[in-house]
């Protein structure tokens, strides 16, 4: 083999190496945009948890008492309240109850007192129109009136339960004193004027 066949073959496998190294180079280079490729596409899958925590508590026990009355105050640990609230809610309803009774009885009445039949007769015949006219209007009006006092019982309900949640980010403790001292002072005449002091400090 002359000296000519032996630079031919060294230059083939040295642009073999160079070739395969190369390939090799690029191969990495593609790896690792894969792998970049890969973590951005995770980083965008990022998922929000909101936390309850003590500010948005306010219109978590509203809600709670506004989807069922009393809720709210069993969020706030303020159980104490809702038998006080179911309570009212149940003389109210009673009342309610009671008022439509009567107002149905006076009304079917004045309905058979003017209706002309003779078939119809009223539960108290000595009652004339105009008795049966004032009944149905007082019995009706007690009756609106305790619906909607019902109604703000249920509104008094969440206003608690948001009110109590909101108190929860007021904070008490030995930084604030009030005291009640005693006050000396000067009037425009120059006498002195001696009494008493309410002072509330913030150290």
């Amino acid at each position: 083999m002359g000296f000519r066949h032996i630079y031919v073959l060294s230059f083939f496998i040295f642009s073999t190496v160079i070739v395969a190294k190369a390939q090799n180079t690029a191969d990495t280079v593609t790896v690792v945009k894969t792998t970049v490729d890969s973590v951005l596409v995770k980083s965008k899958k990022e998922i929000e948890i909101v936390i309850d925590t003590l500010e948005n508590r306010p219109n978590t026990a509203a809600l709670y008492s506004a989807a069922l009355p009393g809720l709210g105050q069993a969020y706030n640990n303020k159980y104490w309240k809702i038998p006080i609230f179911y309570g009212g809610a149940v003389v109210i309803g009673y009342y309610i109850s009671y008022n439509n009774k009567l107002y149905k009885q006076y009304r079917d009445g004045l309905i058979a007192l003017i209706d002309g039949d003779d078939r119809t007769v009223p539960f108290d015949p000595k009652l004339d129109i105009k008795t049966y006219q004032r009944a149905v209007d007082y019995w009706r009006r007690n009756r609106d009136l305790l619906v909607i006092g019902a109604m703000l019982v249920y509104v008094l309900n969440i206003v608690d339960a948001h009110v109590d949640a909101h108190l929860e980010l007021f904070t008490v403790d030995d930084d604030i004193s009030l005291n009640l001292e005693p006050s000396f002072d000067q009037t425009a005449m120059h006498t002195n004027l001696i009494g008493l002091s309410l002072k509330l400090r913030f150290n």
